[in-house]
């Protein structure tokens, strides 16, 4: 008997674990994952579509704060602009992305050549690769795409649950054949399922810019959180001054409900609406946990406003102390915005990456500089110099590193900067 002939197949018994999320976890977590803009629009579409939910505008008066700005000069390019300086990015990395926003069009694409843009600036055309992906990380989803295909890819890559053979036809660049019935029967998919591939891409939004185009459409940065500073002493408070409240409707619920036979789709209105108010509040909870600690933890910028002060802090350790998982406090500081002394920024602001073990990035850079701004004009100090100081103070740095945040910087080497200092 050959080997060929002893093979045969046998049932084979595996156990595998899989964790679901219920529901109303799934609500939960989306709800957290809002800014505050887009939780008060789910709170209007959801008094829309719900005969027995109103909203109650909420009383509170904008403050004078610096993020706010003139209606004549809110547009596209100042929406992008404003994600680029709140982030965490090198500086050459926002310079880059700021030379693309310029060349957008008014749909929101980049459709001009990346060569000729470094061919009229200082970036390479690998500095400008890597500042197209930042780019395409911005809201509006979908900006700084050179097609109508790699649009619709980028948007239909960061929904959830997207169809998969709408992917799959964005992703191979097949747009023009889904366009097209006639060319259906040459595709390995069912006429079926390319129905269904044409109706989720057609959910898309083809033009993200087009939110923008109107001047007077103005979108104001609304804080989840308030730090206020009282000799020293940090308090932190919820922001509810913008936020509606959602009101049910009882006494109409139950004389409706009474009188129909339809009692399933009140119960399902009432249930939706019972679902949303614990998702928000749970959100405002989480929120203000995470605004407890992360105000004890980073105190001493928050009561002087010093980028240096900035302690290092991930997400991991975050969860831990709280007691929650890394993705709940990724999802919680997503979009979310924080008011302290008069002045607005982003809550990822105050989770700076670590650079060693007890420094962030930020103090390394003011440390660098402070140290160049005393050394003597005559012998500046070399990399390996500024590698042994550091060292000296238990901080461990490489050449390398130093010389990365010295470029960041815009410090000549030690050479350049005698040099400079004979001339």
């Amino acid at each position: 008997m050959t080997r060929l002939q002893k093979m045969v197949l046998k049932p084979k018994e595996q156990l595998v674990t899989r964790l679901f999320l219920s529901p109303k976890l799934k609500q939960n977590l989306t709800v957290l994952s809002y800014s505050t803009h887009d939780l008060i629009n789910a709170m209007k579409e959801m008094s829309a579509s719900n005969p027995f939910v109103t909203l109650k505008e909420p009383k509170g008066e904008m403050q004078n704060l610096e993020w706010l700005r003139s209606p004549e000069g809110e547009n596209l390019i100042d929406h992008l602009l404003l994600q680029v300086d709140l982030s965490d990015w090198h500086t050459w990395e926002k310079g880059a992305v700021k030379a693309l926003i310029y060349h957008l069009d008014e749909d929101g694409y980049l459709r001009i050549d990346l060569a000729k843009i470094a061919e009229q600036t200082e970036f390479t055309l690998e500095k400008l690769l890597r500042a197209k992906s930042l780019l395409q990380s911005l809201d509006p989803c979908g900006i700084g795409a050179a097609n109508l295909a790699e649009c619709l890819a980028l948007q239909a890559t960061q929904k959830d649950n997207f169809n998969p053979v709408a992917l799959e036809i964005l992703l191979n660049n097949q747009l023009e054949m889904l366009a097209d019935p006639k060319k259906w029967s040459n595709s390995r998919f069912s006429i079926s399922e390319l129905n269904d591939a044409l109706a989720s891409i057609q959910t898309l939004n083809p033009t993200p810019a087009s939110d923008y185009i109107v001047d007077s459409n103005v979108q104001y940065l609304l804080p989840d959180l308030i730090y206020k500073v009282t000799d020293g002493r940090i308090t932190v408070e919820n922001f509810q001054a913008q936020i509606p409240e959602m009101v049910f409707d009882e006494k109409s619920y139950r004389e409706l409900k009474d009188q129909s036979n339809e009692s399933k789709y009140f119960s399902e209105q009432k249930q939706r609406f019972l679902e949303m108010k614990n998702a928000i509040a749970e959100r405002q909870k989480t929120i203000m946990r995470l605004g407890k600690y992360v105000g004890q933890f980073q105190h001493g910028f928050l009561t002087t406003m010093q980028k240096q002060k900035l302690k290092p802090l991930g997400l991991k350790e975050t969860a831990q102390a709280l007691g929650l998982a890394p993705s709940t406090i990724s999802r919680a500081i997503k979009d979310k915005y924080v008011q302290c002394q008069n002045k607005v920024f982003s809550l990822k602001i105050l989770f700076p990456r670590k650079v060693t073990t007890d420094l962030s990035q930020a103090r390394i850079e003011y440390d660098l500089q402070k140290i160049i701004k005393k050394e003597d004009v005559r012998a500046p100090l070399s990399d390996q110099q500024l590698v042994e100081i550091f060292a000296a103070h238990d901080v461990t740095l490489s050449r390398r590193v130093i010389a990365k945040y010295r470029k960041k910087l815009n410090i000549p080497n030690s050479y350049s900067r005698k040099s400079k200092s004979i001339d």
